[in-house]
């Protein structure tokens, strides 16, 4: 049976990722076929905070690989989790800042059974100036 601590180290893993800017290692996260949108801050290509959609392994890496090649060093927090261990899924605040861009995002995903991600929808806004 999922447990929260099950879903806590999930969310970890996706930000262990993340923070080593290792596509390979997030894509690897993903289920063979999944769903995931980002509702980014436009639709410019060269915006890599930009609206984008994929539904396989390798279309994520790709996202990831241009995202970090784009995005400086960068500090990001996953908080105000809230999770459903009976749908196994979660939502929280993505909270990024790179050089002087901060951003903030909505983050809901679901797992499968074998602890693979099948959605992932991300919405992101700019954030407030840090003081």
């Amino acid at each position: 049976m999922t447990t929260r601590k099950h879903i806590d180290d999930r969310i970890e893993a996706y930000a262990k990722a993340v923070r080593d800017r290792n596509s390979q290692a997030v894509s690897e996260l993903f289920a063979v076929r999944f769903d995931h949108i980002v509702h980014g801050a436009g639709n410019d290509p060269e915006n890599p905070w930009n609206t984008k959609r994929e539904t396989d392994r390798e279309g994520i890496r790709k996202i990831y690989e241009d995202f970090f090649a784009h995005v400086g060093e960068m500090a990001v927090e996953y908080t105000d989790r809230i999770i459903d261990v009976d749908n196994e899924s979660a939502a929280m605040v993505v909270r990024v800042q790179t050089g002087s861009t901060v951003m903030e995002n909505a983050l809901h995903i679901k797992w499968n059974a074998q602890g693979k991600i099948i959605f992932f929808y991300n919405w992101y806004g700019k954030g407030a100036e840090p003081r």
